[in-house]
Order: structure tokens, then C-alpha cells, then sequence
């Protein structure tokens, strides 16, 4: 009877039930004598304890399989307490001791720490990998992605097999070093990996205006490239094992769980060392400079101030050929004008002539000046937050001349000294200004909360704006009564912290500015409203502490034509602009004048803030010079967009043979097809302008111009279209 009933508590047990208590009074509510008891509790120890000494012995054969690398890894989660290490198996195995937990709980402990010292190794080893597998094709001088790809596979699987060989040569299974299965195993689970690297190598962060921002730069960047690995690696990991092991069955649950697992750890993993990386590369990375270079092309992301020289100083120019041809050019394009007269052709070559000789001295004096205005202007805006480069150079010759035989012509060339000329051209010392544009998450965030209210977001303030969805009247009206203060608020995220230093800069005489200039309607201008008061307040203040001293209107080109409305105007309809007279918020007895047009919007859709700038030079000389504000995406479009303006108002001559490829193209195109073009060129600035602004992704596609010309062949658009255009930017 004893015997029975000790097989029915081993029952018990195995089932949970370890308490004495309900054994004694669960059978029948019998009461048993202390020598059952006894004999019970004794078998029930033996038991107990050989149980403990299977998982012990379980748990070490486990410990043994381990090589340096399993035991720096469980190292690793001992010193943390992060994830499952041997410390925690010990405790699992002392609580089934104590009978806290089962025996079938503390034996899946010992699995799962199986299992996931196997993952760690393969972790440790595909990050060693695909490390080793980018520093040799970077050293190497890189490959081509096919190249690189093949590379990788090769670098990483022979790095891996190694590292797992060597793993395994260290544990206590004779043998495993030369297990030439795993082997096979280790080479194509590395090969695939060191692909995967290669192939994930444009995803490092870059170093940041901070360490902060480096450091999360390197994180966010680390943990993406090492999600992606681990994710890979899972899954060829689980799936060779499949093909390998013909005891394991291969299932999607078994192959989900092993890529899921591995991407969140090497995204972790990833995650850290990215971190570490990018702080390491922020102290390494030389901060940005302020020295001069001579070519756009020799910039890098270590260089903020870039100066163009002028390449044709001391060259010959044949002023009389010069002349004559500005003169033939200005015939055929204003007929109605044209110098026919011998007489006062003869006496304009002349004229022209000597022009052109003070055009060659000025474009020297110009290069003597620029690298002085550009550091003041780089200067004066110090702050990076905004900006992204600052580019200068001065205006060449030919552009000087140029614009000296047209104020002639216009007769508002008041004198043809050598001083007199010097001070008519007002953007001699050109400076440009190339500011960051906002991410898409950050857009989604400001546009989303400022429709909080409504039941729109981000996707239908683009759709609108695009005109992508017919909305019903009532959504129409929402979103039009909140398009203004959107995009005043996207855009002065984008520019604040450079209108902050414009407006200081004036303060403090760093800045002398005598008008600005904010093209572009309400999407593509850069300064807001608010901000162009800014700077009228900032001109107000300057002139009024002697700083800016002039007898001239503040002149302001700008949509905005509200913002003074509170002052006394007058509307000159002659110029199409607005006069007001402000009283000075520094000295209530004083007023000065702004004068505001209204001619921000161009049919091309030019979009740029730019000002006109004063500079000065040792001896007291003062330099003219114009400083440009736009992003970095309209920067380039905008060099190359002025072509066909200049072609078509002969600016551009059909003896420029930079240009004969799309000369007649221009010069001939109908006027519809011409207005249809400028239609274009607006939208291509709008598209710019709405990826700058975080309002579309950097893959959107420029508008197509066959959408807007349709009686020219697309051979023939591809030439003048943006893409067509941009060519001439580096030409």
C-alpha cells in the first residue's frame, strides 16, 4: 500500500502539487502515519536532487559547447543583467530546488540560454564581419555595387567561418573546431551578411554641429543598418539550418521568429556601436571652416565658405568687337529701338568701347574684394543652424560691361568716371547663402498639430496644395483658411535662425543691407511676413544708431503687401509700388520711408531672398554686393533656370556657343509655348520648394514638361526641361 501511494505523490508532484499539506489530507481524507510521511518526503528528495543534477549537468554541457566568444557574450549580459546569462539559469535552477518553479520551466531556461548564446555568437561574429568586410573595401578604394556586393559576400563569409572556428576551437567538444558542416554553414550565413553590409554601407550617420546629434546621428543610422543585418542574417541563419540539420523542420513561424529576433538585436547592437561611432567621428571630424578655396568643386562637408575667383583676370578683351556686338545684339532684339544711325552708332561703339576698357579694371578691383565681403558675410552669420554653405564671387567682366551699356542705354548712367561706374553696379561682390531644408517627419509634426482640431493632416494639406483630390467646399475652405499660417510657420522653421542673425547683424553693424528683395509667391518665397518686419525694424533701429547711414527708402520686394498697413502710404502706380512712412520705434519725432513692391513674383517662378549688401574695405572704400538666401534645392535650378529668360531677351547671344544647343529652341518658341514653359518653371520651383519644406518626399518627380508643350518633340524638350538645363551648371 506504501509503495502505491508514493507512486500517486510522484504523480502529484510532476503535476505541481509539492505541498506536503494537501498530499496529507487530498487522499480520501485519510490520515497517514508519520512513517508514510517520512518515506514520501525522503523519496521526494532523492527525486529533487536528481533532477538538479540533470539540469546541472544539462546547464554544463551547454558551458562547454561555449568558445571565447560565447563567454565574453554571456560576460557581457552577467556584468548588465541585460538578457538571459548563466547567473540567470543558476537562479532558475535554484528555484526549481525551492520549488518556486517546474522542473519542464527551469529546463526551458537552460534551452532558451542555449539558443540565445547561439544567436549572440552569430551577432558578435556578423557585426566583426560585416565590420571587417567595409573597412577592406573602403581601404581598398571601394568597387562598384555589383563588385562591392561580391566582395562582401566573399570578405564576410571567409570572416565569419573563421571566427566560429576559431570559437569553436576554444570550447571543451573535441573535435567541433573542424566541424566541416557548420563550416559550409558559417561561409554562406557570412556571405550573405557581408552583402547585406555593403549593401547597407550608405546608412552610416553623419557627424553632426554637435556630439549629441552625432551620437543619435550614429544610433538611429547603426540601428537601421543593423535591423537589417540581423534580420538577413536570421533568416539565412534559420534557413540553412533547415537545409543542414535534416532533424530540423523548416516552418514560417520558426523562419518569422528567427528574423525577427536577430533584426531587433543587431538593430540594438547596431544601435550602440553606431552611437559610439558617430561620437567617435564627431571628435575626429575637423569642425567646419572659414578658409577661402577656389572652386565649388573642391567643397566637402568640412567646409563652409567657398570663393570662386575670377578665372579670366588678365585675360585680353577686345573691347571694340565687344561693343559692336552688344550693339548688333541690342538691334536685333529691340527693333523698335535700334541704333541705326551711323552717327550715333559710331559714337555708342566708342562709348562702348571705353565701358568695356573700365569693365576689365573693375572685374579686377571686384577680385581683390571678394574674399574680404565673403568672410564678413560669413562673419556676420556664424551660426550653422540654418545653413549649410556660404559661396561667393564676384561679377566678371563681361557681366560688368554689360550692365553698364544698359544703363547708358536707359540713360541712367549718371557719369562714365571710373568711381561713377564703380558705384553703378550694385551686385559687384556677389554672396549666396544656401540654407537646410526641414525633414518630412518634422513638417508631418507641425502640420498635423496645427489641423488638430479639424479631422485633416499632413497628407491632405499636400493633396491641396498639389490639387491631387477634389475636396467638397467646406474641407476646401478649412484648408485654405489655414494654408497662410502653415506655410509661414514650415517656413520660418527653415529660416528663422538665419533671419535671427540678419536682423542682429544690422543691429551691430556686422550687416549693411539697403534692400531686400523676397521672391516667390506665398509657398515659394523664403521670409515671411513677420520676418521681412523683422528686418524693417532691425533697418529702422541701424539708421537711427548710425550704423546705416542713407538719404534712401529701405526698398522691400515682396508678396506680403500688408505688413505695414497701420503707416501712412501712397501707391506709385508708375513703379507699382507702395510708399509708407514709418515712424521710428527708436525715435517717436522721426520717420523713415519702405518702399514695398509688389513685383515678387516672377513668371518663371524665381524663388530667392536677396539682398543688397555694403561692404568695407581698408582706406574706407565701400564695395556693393548682393547676398542670396535660398535652399540648397532651388540653389542649383536657380543657376541654370535664367537661361532661357536671357536668351529670349538677348542677354545670351546666338554667338555664345555654351548655349547654340538650345538657342534656336528658345528664340523660336512660340508665345504660348513660351508662357507654357514659364508655367513649368514655376512648378519646378514649387516641387523644390515643397521638398525643402519637408512637404514632399526627396523622390518625387519633377514635373514633365511634355505636360505643359505639347507640339515639340520630347527630344527637343529634353534639352530645356530641368533636368536638360542642369547641365549648364557646371559647364
Amino acid at each position: 500500500m506504501s509503495g502505491d501511494y508514493i507512486t500517486r505523490l510522484d504523480i502529484y508532484r510532476g503535476n505541481g502539487f509539492n505541498n506536503l499539506n494537501t498530499v496529507r489530507t487530498g487522499y480520501g481524507n485519510k490520515n497517514y502515519t508519520d512513517e508514510v510521511v517520512l518515506n514520501f518526503n525522503k523519496r521526494k528528495t532523492e527525486s529533487v536532487q536528481n533532477d538538479v543534477k540533470n539540469l546541472r549537468e544539462e546547464f554544463n554541457n551547454v558551458k562547454e559547447e561555449q568558445g571565447v566568444l560565447g563567454k565574453l557574450w554571456n560576460g557581457i549580459k552577467n556584468i548588465t543583467g541585460i538578457g538571459l546569462g548563466s547567473k540567470k539559469v543558476e537562479a532558475a535552477i535554484k528555484d526549481y530546488e525551492n520549488g518556486k518553479i517546474s522542473y519542464e520551466e527551469a529546463l526551458g531556461k537552460i534551452d532558451s540560454y542555449k539558443q540565445k548564446q547561439k544567436d549572440g555568437v552569430n551577432i558578435v561574429t556578423n557585426v566583426i564581419a560585416g565590420a571587417a568586410t567595409v573597412c577592406i573595401t573602403v581601404g581598398t578604394g571601394g568597387f562598384g555595387l555589383g563588385a562591392g556586393l561580391a566582395a562582401g559576400a566573399a570578405i564576410g563569409g571567409v570572416t565569419k567561418a573563421g571566427l566560429k572556428t576559431a570559437d569553436r576551437a576554444t570550447n571543451e567538444v573535441e573535435g567541433d573546431a573542424v566541424d566541416a558542416k557548420q563550416i559550409a554553414k558559417d561561409v554562406i550565413t557570412g556571405a550573405v551578411d557581408g552583402a547585406v553590409n555593403i549593401a547597407t554601407m550608405g546608412m552610416a550617420g553623419k557627424a553632426a554641429s554637435t556630439v549629441g546629434k552625432s551620437i543619435l546621428n550614429g544610433a538611429v543610422s547603426g540601428a537601421k543598418a543593423g535591423a537589417i543585418s540581423g534580420a538577413a542574417a536570421g533568416a539565412t541563419e534559420y534557413s540553412v539550418d533547415s537545409v543542414f540539420d535534416n532533424g530540423k523542420k523548416f516552418t514560417i513561424k520558426g523562419l518569422f521568429s528567427s528574423t525577427a529576433s536577430n533584426a531587433v538585436a543587431g538593430g540594438l547592437m547596431g544601435g550602440v556601436l553606431g552611437g559610439i561611432t558617430g561620437g567617435i567621428e564627431y571628435k575626429n571630424t575637423p569642425k567646419p571652416s572659414v578658409k577661402a578655396i577656389d572652386s565649388v568643386e573642391e567643397a566637402s562637408d568640412n567646409v563652409r565658405l567657398i570663393i570662386k575667383r575670377n578665372e579670366k583676370i588678365g585675360i585680353p578683351v577686345d573691347n571694340q568687337a565687344q561693343a559692336v556686338s552688344y550693339i548688333d545684339n541690342y538691334n536685333i532684339n529691340n527693333k523698335s529701338k535700334a541704333i541705326t544711325d551711323s552717327v550715333i552708332r559710331s559714337n555708342k561703339e566708342e562709348v562702348f568701347t571705353d565701358l568695356s576698357k573700365k569693365s576689365e579694371t573693375l572685374a579686377e578691383i571686384f577680385d581683390s574684394q571678394i574674399e574680404t565681403a565673403a568672410k564678413q558675410i560669413d562673419n556676420a552669420f556664424a551660426d550653422n543652424t540654418d545653413i549649410k554653405l556660404i559661396t561667393a564671387r564676384p561679377k566678371e567682366q563681361k557681366s560688368i560691361f554689360s550692365k553698364l551699356a544698359k544703363k547708358d542705354l536707359d540713360d541712367n548712367l549718371k557719369a562714365y568716371d571710373i568711381d561713377t561706374c564703380y558705384d553703378t553696379i550694385e551686385d559687384a561682390l556677389g554672396t549666396r547663402i544656401q540654407i537646410k531644408g526641414l525633414t518630412q517627419d518634422s513638417a508631418k509634426d507641425t502640420v498635423n498639430q496645427m489641423l488638430s482640431d479639424t479631422n485633416l493632416s499632413y497628407d491632405d494639406f499636400v493633396k491641396y496644395l498639389r490639387n491631387e483630390t477634389d475636396f467638397d467646399l467646406s474641407t476646401r475652405k478649412i484648408l485654405e483658411e489655414r494654408k497662410f499660417d502653415i506655410l509661414e510657420t514650415l517656413k520660418a522653421k527653415q529660416t528663422q535662425s538665419t533671419v535671427n542673425q540678419i536682423v542682429e547683424g544690422i543691429k551691430t553693424g556686422k550687416l549693411t543691407i539697403t534692400e531686400i528683395n523676397n521672391y516667390g509667391d506665398e509657398l515659394t518665397s523664403y521670409f515671411t511676413a513677420s520676418q521681412i518686419a523683422q528686418i524693417a525694424d532691425a533697418y529702422d533701429y541701424a539708421v537711427f544708431h548710425g550704423f546705416i547711414k542713407s538719404d534712401k527708402a529701405f526698398e522691400i520686394t515682396t508678396l506680403h503687401d500688408e505688413i505695414f498697413k497701420n503707416s501712412n502710404s501712397r501707391f506709385d502706380i508708375d513703379s507699382e509700388k507702395t510708399i509708407f512712412e514709418i515712424t521710428s520705434k527708436y525715435n517717436t519725432n522721426a520717420k523713415y520711408t519702405v518702399i514695398q513692391s509688389k513685383k515678387a513674383v516672377k513668371p518663371s517662378g524665381y524663388s530667392s531672398s536677396q539682398m543688397n549688401t555694403k561692404h568695407k574695405f581698408d582706406g574706407g572704400k565701400i564695395g556693393n554686393g548682393e547676398l542670396q538666401i535660398r535652399g540648397s534645392q532651388v540653389n542649383d535650378f536657380a543657376d541654370v533656370e535664367h537661361i532661357p529668360y536671357d536668351i529670349r531677351k538677348g542677354k545670351i547671344t546666338k554667338d555664345d556657343t555654351k548655349y547654340s544647343g538650345i538657342y534656336n529652341i528658345i528664340k523660336r518658341m512660340s508665345k504660348k509655348n513660351y508662357n507654357g514653359y514659364n508655367q513649368y518653371l514655376s512648378d519646378v520651383y514649387k516641387t523644390l520648394r515643397m521638398k525643402e519644406l519637408g512637404l514632399l518626399d526627396e523622390s518625387t518627380l519633377l514635373p514633365s514638361l511634355s505636360d505643359y508643350i505639347i507640339d515639340l518633340p520630347k527630344s527637343t524638350l529634353d534639352l530645356i526641361d530641368a533636368n536638360g538645363l542642369s547641365i549648364f551648371v557646371h559647364k
